[in-house]
């Protein structure tokens, strides 16, 4: 895919397995990568990652669904770094729990972490994109929000699916706002076998999920990072408002 030598990637919950695979990809691909995560050991752990494959690389540690947090993380990186090119949201999480257990605040909760999180950067970041041609927005959604949670594709149930439709909705919206200078695209991954969902991928039940998965495997973190790469090269130019499922076939729309 297409070199990315000279540009900015930042990712939201570069920590993380998926975050930390989009981390990598990206820096094999020439940028230089910021990462933004809740943890410091995990975020400093991906920075000598993508230090090691000859990249400047930066660790920001706070929550990406609290706005203030996100506006003094993003001045941050824009100050040491100079630019961010290409934003990559990938923080978020889960919520298996059915809607009658689940109390009005903890449901805001979901929307914060997975909706209003890329929201968040999008708007603290999009302005100095703007002032340039071919800026990239990634966002995460979720097999969930097609086909709204629940078995045998995941155990997230309606609180998770509403919230990755949202970034759906979010990433089309953007895609017609922020063009033409930016793109704004999503990548609905499946099942991936992360440490969260090892009690799925290793548990009693996933002979029976992989009957539902054409390709007969769970996903690896490496293969939503390849879609996210896709969508930040210049192979992708003429692409925006469109959602990517990297699901082995699972669900198709």
């Amino acid at each position: 895919m297409g070199d990315l030598s000279g540009r900015v990637a930042l990712v939201t919950g570069g920590g993380g397995a998926i975050g930390g695979a989009s981390a990598r990809a990206l820096a094999q691909a020439g940028a230089e990568v910021v990462i933004v995560d809740l943890r410091e050991d995990a975020a400093q752990a991906r920075v000598k990652e993508v230090q090691a494959l000859g990249r400047k690389s930066l660790a920001l540690v706070g929550d990406a669904g609290d706005y203030p947090t996100a506006e003094r993380l993003s001045q941050s990186a824009l100050s040491t770094m100079g630019r961010v090119d290409i934003l990559v949201n990938v923080a978020g999480g889960g919520e298996p729990r059915p809607m009658p257990e689940l109390t009005p605040a903890e449901f805001d909760h979901v929307l914060t972490r997975n909706l209003k999180s890329a929201w968040n950067w999008a708007r603290c970041l999009a302005p100095q994109m703007l002032r340039r041609e071919d800026q990239r927005i990634v966002n995460i959604a979720s097999i969930s929000a097609k086909h709204g949670g629940g078995p045998p594709a995941t155990v997230s149930k309606s609180a998770y699916a509403a919230a990755k439709a949202g970034v759906l909705g979010l990433t089309r919206g953007l895609a017609k706002e922020l063009a033409p200078r930016v793109t704004v695209n999503a990548v609905c991954p499946g099942l991936i076998e992360t440490p969260p969902t090892t009690r799925i991928t290793k548990g009693p039940g996933i002979e029976d999920i992989l009957k539902t998965i054409p390709l007969a495997r769970v996903g690896r973190p490496e293969d939503v990072a390849a879609a996210i790469l896709f969508f930040a090269s210049s192979d992708a130019g003429w692409i925006t408002g469109e959602c990517m499922d990297v699901n082995g076939g699972q669900y198709i729309d």
